[in-house]
């Protein structure tokens, strides 16, 4: 009966999986973050140590309440930081009483954005604070050729001047911000396609709402132009 168990593949995949989902826990911690608040709007969580682009992390006030996911922006070298948008409960809380510590999961696994690394020439789409997902290619020489489209509202007031510097950072022929408190709101996913082809992107990564997320998907796919966005709420 064991000799034979041992040879059924359903037993491995049950301990990989099994293996995996325990990981992330054991791996829990209880650290000490810096957190500012450029506006009311939005909060800059600092953490120490340098992380990869494309690594998202998982943040709680407590290890047995809900957790949250962040993109994670860092030059990898000494800090990492999260840009969280004051949504909800939790993220409004960052902003009107700052917490001296956070619980985090150690074990960080790759996000969407990691698929930057798969190509030469990306362009990269964000809405809001879903810049924070993409901000660490920009800090960081990857493989890939990166370009920006960023359309928020209230850039500065909202994001504050170091976000705006990080971006300013980057080449200018490879960045479009649209800062829809001065310009207005914009057709996302034309200047998505415009951008694309003007800079021969190979594929275009876009995090957004889902309804905006899935504007731009299928509008890139539908003139020929790969694209990839979350299923959900990014």
């Amino acid at each position: 009966m064991g000799s034979r168990l041992v040879k059924e593949q359903e037993l491995w995949l049950t301990l990989v999986v099994t293996i995996l989902i325990i990981i992330p826990w054991v791996t829990v911690r209880r650290v000490a973050v810096k957190v500012s608040a450029p506006s009311g709007h939005a909060s800059i969580i600092r953490f120490a140590g340098g992380v990869k682009p494309g690594i998202p992390g998982r943040i709680s006030p407590s290890p047995m309440s809900e957790w949250h996911a962040f993109g994670i922006i860092s030059d990898g070298k000494e800090e990492h930081m999260m840009l969280t948008g004051a949504v909800g409960d939790f993220t409004k809380s960052l902003v009107s009483n700052p917490p001296s510590h956070l619980w985090v999961r150690q074990v960080h696994f790759a996000g969407l954005p990691y698929l930057v690394n798969m190509y030469n020439r990306v362009l990269v789409v964000a809405t809001g604070s879903g810049i924070c997902v993409f901000l660490s290619f920009l800090l960081q020489q990857g493989p890939a050729e990166v370009c920006l489209l960023w359309v928020a509202k209230g850039i500065e007031q909202n994001f504050g001047n170091e976000i705006k510097e990080w971006v300013s950072r980057h080449p200018k022929e490879k960045v479009i911000v649209h800062d829809t408190a001065v310009m207005g709101r914009p057709n996302v996913s034309e200047m998505s396609v415009a951008a694309a082809r003007n800079w021969d992107a190979e594929v275009v990564i876009v995090t957004s709402n889902p309804a905006g997320s899935r504007d731009v998907d299928n509008a890139c796919k539908s003139k020929g132009i790969p694209a990839f966005g979350p299923i959900w709420d990014s």
